[in-house]
């Protein structure tokens, strides 16, 4: 089946059905804020989408202005660490044709404790997946060693707007 440059809304209905995604398990594992949207298996690992939890209102991202975004500062982190393998990946199986839509807000591969995740700090919209590789690359390649890493890329211009994007072992917690 070729995917590119659909939606997930429009290829979501149609691939719960045929059993290639399967539904979210309800409100999870005390991640803050988010819940599971929906799990698409990739090799090996299940790829996580995470939206804004019901109630808890979207956070509204800096909208793009004179200051310098888009430069995707990167700062590196020693805690949440993810495994470079599974990053490797998540990033490689990011860069397709598929859009995502106004309500992701982290998406994650692999499991529990062997997991890792690009995560962004506030709504942008609908854009192509692709759009998150090259902060995550940026992340990527300043901050993971040969087993593991973590860090995140301030100034990132994701569909037109400033945000934080983040690359750990969580969903949560970029701001």
């Amino acid at each position: 089946m070729k995917f590119f440059n659909l939606s997930i809304a429009a290829v979501l209905p149609l691939a719960i059905a045929t059993g290639i995604v399967h539904a979210a398990p309800a409100p999870d594992n005390g991640v803050t804020g988010l819940v599971i949207s929906h799990i698409v298996p990739v090799g090996e690992y299940n790829m996580t989408y995470w939206v804004d939890a019901p109630g808890t209102g979207t956070v509204a991202a800096r909208t793009l202005s004179a200051r310098a975004c888009g430069t995707n500062d990167v700062t590196c982190s020693g805690s949440h660490l993810a495994s470079t393998n599974v990053c490797t990946q998540l990033i490689n199986s990011l860069n397709t044709g598929i859009s995502i839509g106004n309500s992701p807000r982290s998406i994650c591969l692999g499991q529990s404790n062997n997991q890792c995740c690009v995560s962004w700090s506030g709504g942008v919209g609908t854009m192509p997946e692709s759009d998150l590789v090259n902060a995550a690359k940026n992340i990527f390649g300043t901050c993971f060693s040969a087993t593991n890493g973590s860090g995140l890329a301030r100034n990132v211009l994701l569909n037109n707007i400033c945000v934080t994007q983040c690359l750990s072992n969580r969903p949560d917690g970029c701001s």
